[in-house]
C-alpha cells in the first residue's frame, strides 16, 4: 500500500482500492443469481400444463345451428291502411257535424252534413215532374196497346219521362254531395270545423284513418333489389315504444328506381290490432333477406386477426382434451351470435371464456364434469 501511495499518490490508492472492492461484489452476485436458476423452488410444477393442475380452465359452447339472414337497414314511414281528409264537395255553410273527435264509425255512416234548403226544394220539385211524366207516359203506352195513339207521340212521351227522371237523378247528386259520409270503418281524428261555418272544396273538417294495419314506407338502395320479395319478413322499431318490436311484411316493391337517389320504394304492411302506430311515425326498419340455416357460435369465441378469424377448438387427445386453434370463415354477426361458413362443424365445442391463456396443442380443463358432455348447446333462433 504505501509503494501505491509513493507510485499514484493518495487519492489514486483509494480509487484502486474502490474498483477491487466493485469487482468482488459483482462477482458473487452473479454466483448467488446462477444458484437460484439452477434449484427449483420446492413444489413447483414441472412445466406449464403438466401435473399439480397447470392446463388452465376454459368454458366451452357447442357448435349448433341457427336461422340467418342478410339485414337491410332503412327508415320508414308509417301510413294508416287507409286514409283521407273530410272536406266538402261544394261551398256551403255546415248544418250538421255528426261525429266527435276520436269517434269509430263504421263505413257509410253520416259524418257532416250541409246546408241544402234550396237542393231540397228542387229535388222535391224534380221528384213531382218525374211522377207526373211516368204517370203520362204509362197512359200513352196504354192507349199506343189499343191503337189510339201513334208511335211518335209515344216516342215523345217517353222521351220526356226520361228526361224528368234524369233530372230527379241530378237533383238527387246534388243533395249527395252535401252529405259527407265515411267511405270506410275508421277513426276520425280531431274535429277542426263547427256547425254553421262556411266552407269551401278542400278545406278540412276532420280526417278518417284505418289503423287496423298500417303501410310503412321506406327507401332501399337499387343494389338490393335482389333480395326483395313479397313476404319477405321485416322488423321494425319506433321510438314511442323502445321495448317493442313490429313484425310484418313486404307488400309491393315499386316498379321503379329513382334515378336521383338510385333507391327503389318499399311497402311493408304492419299489423297494428291495438293501434299503438301512427300514421306519420318515423320508423327504423330490418329486412331480414335469405333466411338460411348455418352454424353458429357465441360471437365473444371467435378471434380476429386482420382479415383472418379463428377460433379455439377443445380436441380429445390421447393425453386428454387440448386446444387446437382452428381458422373459420365468419358470415354474418347479429345479435350475440356468429354465422361460420366453414371451419367447423355439428357439436363441436368451441372455447368462449378462458382462451386468453391458452396456446395451440396445451393442454385444458373444460369447466364442469366432462367437456363435450355438459357445455350446454346453443339454441337455435331467428333473427
Amino acid at each position: 500500500m504505501l509503494g501505491l501511495i509513493k507510485r499514484y499518490g493518495f487519492a489514486g490508492a483509494i480509487a484502486l482500492g474502490l474498483l477491487a472492492m466493485t469487482i468482488v461484489v459483482a462477482g458473487k452476485s452473479l454466483f448467488n443469481a446462477a444458484e437460484h436458476v439452477a434449484a427449483p423452488r420446492a413444489g413447483a410444477p414441472a412445466g406449464r400444463g403438466g401435473p399439480g393442475g397447470g392446463a388452465p380452465e376454459v368454458v366451452v359452447a357447442t357448435v349448433a345451428q341457427q336461422t340467418f339472414s342478410d339485414a337491410i337497414q332503412a327508415l320508414g314511414t308509417a301510413q294508416a291502411r287507409e286514409s283521407i281528409v273530410l272536406t266538402p264537395k261544394v261551398a256551403d255553410t255546415i248544418r250538421a257535424i255528426r261525429f266527435d273527435s276520436g269517434d269509430r264509425v263504421r263505413r257509410g255512416q253520416v259524418l257532416v252534413e250541409m246546408s241544402s234548403v234550396e237542393q231540397a226544394a228542387s229535388l222535391d220539385e224534380a221528384r213531382a215532374a218525374n211522377e207526373a211524366a211516368q204517370d203520362e207516359l204509362r197512359r200513352y203506352q196504354e192507349l199506343f196497346d189499343r191503337g189510339f195513339a201513334s208511335q211518335a207521340r209515344l216516342d215523345a212521351v217517353q222521351a220526356s219521362a226520361e228526361a224528368a227522371q234524369a233530372r230527379l237523378a241530378a237533383n238527387t247528386s246534388r243533395i249527395s254531395d252535401r252529405t259527407i259520409r265515411a267511405p270506410f270503418a275508421g277513426v276520425v281524428g280531431l274535429r277542426t270545423a263547427s256547425p254553421g261555418q262556411y266552407v269551401r272544396p278542400g278545406e278540412q273538417i276532420g280526417t278518417l284513418d284505418d289503423l287496423s294495419e298500417i303501410k310503412l314506407d321506406f327507401d332501399v338502395p337499387e343494389t338490393q333489389i335482389a333480395r326483395l320479395a313479397q313476404n319477405v319478413a321485416i322488423t321494425a322499431r319506433a321510438a314511442a315504444f323502445p321495448n317493442r318490436v313490429f313484425e310484418g311484411v313486404i307488400a309491393n316493391v315499386d316498379s321503379r328506381v329513382d334515378p336521383s337517389t338510385r333507391t327503389v320504394r318499399v311497402r311493408a304492411m304492419l299489423p297494428n290490432g291495438d293501434e299503438a302506430l301512427r300514421p306519420g311515425m318515423l320508423l327504423s326498419v330490418e329486412v331480414s333477406a335469405n333466411p338460411r340455416q348455418a352454424l353458429a357460435v357465441p360471437e365473444i369465441a371467435i378471434l380476429d386477426q386482420g382479415a383472418d378469424a379463428f377460433v379455439y377448438k377443445v380436441a380429445q387427445g390421447e393425453a386428454g382434451q387440448r386446444a387446437e386453434r382452428v381458422p373459420v370463415h365468419v358470415g354474418v354477426r347479429h345479435g350475440g351470435m356468429a354465422e361460420i361458413l366453414s371451419g367447423l362443424t355439428v357439436g363441436d365445442a368451441v372455447i368462449v371464456e378462458g382462451m386468453q391463456s391458452v396456446r395451440p396443442g396445451q393442454p385444458v380443463r373444460v369447466r364442469g364434469a366432462s367437456a363435450e358432455r355438459d357445455a350446454a348447446p346453443l339454441r337455435p333462433r331467428g333473427r
